[in-house]
């Protein structure tokens, strides 16, 4: 299928309707007045918006629904070939395409496309770098792998250029976007049921940055080492990072009063102190991200500066429930080591002096067994640790001998194990004290627990 095509469409069918990604492409079409429906065994948040938009969703599959009046079917990686609603799709000679392809058209008649991409931080750098843009009067569309406050959506359609949308590396699914502009937050071992090691993952961030246009630009985080080996010297690099030869410079990073601050440099040039409501080393660098994107493409520093100060987060990134609560609920997403010792980290210096307890829900068990001895490692910041069983993702995974359990993680911790989510949320209750802060991670079903106990802990 190409852009032409996509005027001609009708009627869409999505596979995995109330995933974040096949979701904002529903949403795509709709708002353009086509019809959707789609099935989904979860009735996720995002569900519900394509309910309200006017779509239709089923919660089972089912083959007779592909029906040749069906323009397009988009589904989601983690309905394998063999799912009952693509073979019937293939069967029925109708157009399928996954996420990231329908995502690549959707982005191709923007001038400006921004692609961000990175094992951590993808999703808060991509709504920085929108809000910015919005804040500067561009009027672009995001694309987002969580729910941006402002929208209340994973996604929103401007009238402006430029489209800023989250680059996944899974499944090499970034290859499918043809940006103007790359951003790279960092690259580190993940998604280990399709890259072998961190030479396949570094071998795809290179097609991917090979991608880009003559005139394309590269962001480059200079302190991140595969990040800054690979790109740093790209001739089309613009770096950032606390390196004295970085182009964008940060310093002075501090927590203050609830929120941290840093100074930033641009080529030499002082552009004073930015502050940032989000807690974590992380979150910094994020910042630094979205403004070294957004200055380099013409917006103005000081909007830079008032869009960080005043920006609320997302969606299950370190998200304060009951700010006032007598046990303080954060809910995050976190599920690979660097981001649960980042988050972690970042509640130590938000809440000195009180208890951080963290509750863990490891997603996908190649994850866990590949990552098993950096999982040990990243729970130093908590007080206690309560692990829930591993989040086994349908679709992507069959049980193997050897793989790790979470039974396993709560035993090379220390840790409580909880069987499932309900158990991990009955444990919370059973050992929290007033004043403490409870963490909960993971990106499978675990934050349906932090709700309930924000609301038990108001």
């Amino acid at each position: 299928m190409n852009l032409a095509a996509l005027d001609r469409i009708h009627k869409v069918y999505c596979i995995g309707i109330g995933g974040v990604g096949v979701s904002a492409v529903a949403k795509f079409f709709l708002q353009r007045g086509v019809r959707v429906e789609g099935s989904d065994i979860q009735r996720s948040p995002f569900v519900e918006d394509i309910l309200a938009l006017g779509g239709q969703w089923f919660p089972a599959p089912d083959p007779d629904r592909l029906t040749k009046d069906i323009d397009l079917v988009v589904y989601t990686d983690d309905c394998p070939p063999g799912h009952p609603e693509r073979q019937a799709a293939t069967q029925c000679g109708l157009v399928t395409q996954n996420f990231s392809e329908t995502l690549g058209l959707i982005m191709e008649p923007y001038l400006h496309r921004v692609a961000v991409s990175g094992t951590n931080g993808k999703s808060t750098t991509t709504a920085m770098i929108g809000l910015m843009l919005r804040a500067a009067g561009r009027d672009p569309s995001i694309f987002v792998g969580s729910r941006l406050k402002e929208f209340d959506s994973n996604v929103h359609f401007g009238g402006g250029d430029i489209m800023v949308a989250e680059a996944d590396e899974y499944r090499d699914h970034f290859l499918n976007l043809h940006p103007t502009m790359i951003t790279i937050a960092n690259i580190e071992l993940d998604h280990t049921d399709y890259f072998h090691d961190l030479a396949q993952i570094i071998r795809s961030f290179r097609r991917f940055v090979d991608s880009l246009p003559p005139d394309g630009q590269l962001m480059v985080n200079d302190d991140d080492p595969v990040s800054a080996r690979e790109f740093g010297a790209h001739p089309k690099a613009v770096t950032f990072g606390q390196s004295a030869l970085s182009h964008f410079r940060l310093s002075g990073l501090h927590p203050s009063s609830g929120r941290q601050e840093f100074d930033l440099t641009w080529q030499g040039r002082d552009l004073g102190t930015f502050s940032l409501l989000q807690p974590g080393v992380f979150n910094a660098y994020n910042a630094l991200a979205a403004i070294a994107t957004t200055i380099s493409l013409g917006v103005d520093p000081e909007i830079c500066r008032q869009t960080l100060q005043s920006f609320r987060g997302i969606w299950r990134r370190f998200e304060i429930l009951n700010p006032n609560g007598q046990v303080t609920i954060v809910n995050d997403y976190a599920h690979h080591p660097t981001a649960v010792a980042g988050t972690l980290a970042g509640a130590r210096e938000f809440y000195p002096g009180r208890r951080i307890v963290a509750v863990f829900q490891p997603h996908h068990r190649h994850r866990l067994t590949s990552l098993f001895a950096e999982f040990g490692q990243s729970f130093t910041a908590a007080d206690v640790s309560i692990i829930s069983e591993v989040f086994a993702v349908p679709g992507r995974e069959k049980k193997e001998a050897g793989q790790k359990t979470g039974h396993d993680l709560a035993d090379r911790l220390g840790a409580r194990y909880a069987a499932n989510p309900e158990a991990a949320e009955r444990m919370v209750i059973k050992v929290a004290k007033p004043g403490d802060v409870v963490v909960i991670m993971g990106a499978g079903d675990i934050w349906k627990i932090a709700q309930p106990l924000s609301e038990h802990y108001a």
